[in-house]
């Protein structure tokens, strides 16, 4: 009898044991479908971002004192170059993250590069950290709807750089269309929460960029709220090929990935890095940005196969990419950059002018167009890198039209003019990559570019 209960006992321990592990296998979270099959990528349920991530959404409570109002602004002697006196009315070149901007003078003549005085916010580009994505994101929607944006120094009548030597320190203001108030985005951008103070009080107007602090830690509002930045991943990385980052960036965007691949070109402080896929028999690419990092040199390198970690971007102002690397020399971490393999031989694809125009799969890989002439050539004139620098409308074989964009060349230390390329036909490698919205081949160094005719 007893023995007959103990088998009893031990079916009913049996069926539980059964039943919890169904339950527990029915309530894992599915990844998000991507484009095609990828044995490389692995996720978890903690690594595939939720439906409901990647929505931050603000508006301040109107109960609250505005302080970007509470500094009175005199619009005299805006139409002044800022970068030669100090202060003048400015249009947008470029957003680069929430506390920093380039922009076009009062003259058009220059650009300048910003960074906002008295704050500091969390890190979009380089290095991603939590509520970095939100203020760049209110920066670019405050001075995207302004119907006029100016920089002002903080000492009366002279431009100072900052401890790089090149970005000039400003407080931003913009008027809305419709109104003639003026408002300080750097002491508003404090007050809404999404940036730190830094050197506030020694500013021209620290006593309200420290009142706008202030207000923002009291009300918890965004960076302060000790929730969580709905635009940042917090999860572990997802391990996956170059191949499936580049085919689903929606699904990816805002992600902490890994993958592996070979460097082919550097530029820009970040290098091109591509991976062979076996089932299309094609190379898939990607831009990844090293930032400033003093140890991204000794790993970047062209030739060196990577396994890399870092945050996918689809970035509005640069595109696609991939940021926030971290490195080590001792006891790197699973996350840290490794070198894999070094010395690795790399061949461009050659492809046509055809697939040049018109395959997106082959952005941002090593490839080569052969027998194409050179029909006409624009030189970029301008203050910054990029000034010398060629894009060269060619003609392919076949008569189709196809753009290749240089970098400043030299040649025995003088620069590349061009007479150096008019008229030639040319073999040239590079990678293709493209320019708002239109396909180009980045031609980096002479020593890619072969004249076959004159």
């Amino acid at each position: 009898m007893k023995k007959d209960l103990y088998y009893k006992i031990l079916a009913v321990l049996a069926a539980a044991v059964v039943v919890f592990a169904f339950t527990l296998t029915s309530c894992q979270k599915k990844p998000a479908e991507t484009t095609g099959t990828d044995t490389a990528a692995t996720t978890t349920d903690n690594e595939t971002p939720d439906e409901n991530d990647g929505v931050w959404e603000y508006t301040r409570d109107a109960s609250l004192p505005d302080y970007a109002t509470q500094i009175q602004f005199s619009a005299s002697g805006l139409d002044s170059d800022f970068d030669k006196t100090g202060r003048g009315r400015v249009t947008v070149e470029q957003y680069i993250d929430g506390d920093t901007v380039h922009f076009y003078n009062n003259s058009r003549t220059e650009i300048i590069k910003v960074r906002f005085l008295a704050i500091d916010t969390p890190e979009s580009t380089g290095k991603v950290e939590p509520w970095g994505k939100p203020a760049s994101k209110y920066t670019r929607s405050k001075l995207e709807k302004a119907a006029e944006i100016a920089l002002e120094s903080n000492e009366e009548g002279v431009a100072t750089l900052d401890s790089t030597g090149d970005r000039y320190l400003a407080w931003v203001w913009y008027r809305n269309e419709g109104s003639d108030v003026w408002r300080n985005l750097n002491i508003e951008i404090l007050a809404d929460g999404l940036a730190m103070g830094k050197s506030s009080s020694s500013t021209r107007y620290g006593t309200v960029a420290l009142e706008a602090l202030t207000s923002a830690r009291s009300e918890k509002l965004n960076l302060y709220s000790g929730k969580h930045d709905p635009l940042f991943f917090y999860g572990s990385a997802v391990e996956l090929s170059i191949k499936s980052l580049v085919l689903n960036r929606s699904t990816y965007n805002g992600v902490k990935v890994r993958f592996e691949g070979v460097v082919t070109k550097e530029s820009g402080g970040g290098i091109y890095v591509e991976q062979f896929d076996t089932d299309t028999q094609q190379n898939y690419g990607v831009y990844v940005y090293g930032g400033f990092a003093s140890l991204a040199p000794k790993f970047l390198v062209p030739g060196y196969r990577l396994s890399l970690t870092g945050t996918a971007d689809d970035n509005e102002s640069f595109g696609f990419q991939v940021s926030g690397l971290s490195f080590s020399l001792i006891n790197p971490t699973d996350d840290d950059t490794k070198i894999l393999e070094k010395n690795v031989e790399i061949k461009p694809t050659l492809i046509t002018a055809n697939d040049l125009n018109n395959n997106e799969t082959l952005e941002n890989t090593f490839v080569r167009l052969e027998n194409i002439t050179v029909t006409d050539i624009y030189t970029t004139q301008s203050t910054t890198q990029s000034d010398g620098a060629m894009t060269l409308t060619c003609r392919s074989a076949d008569g189709e039209t196809l753009t290749v964009r240089t970098v400043k060349l030299t040649l025995d230390n003088e620069t590349v003019t061009e007479e150096y390329f008019r008229g030639k036909t040319i073999n040239v490698n590079g990678i293709s990559t493209t320019y708002n919205g239109k396909p180009q081949l980045k031609l980096f160094t002479l020593g890619d570019c072969e004249i076959i005719s004159q």
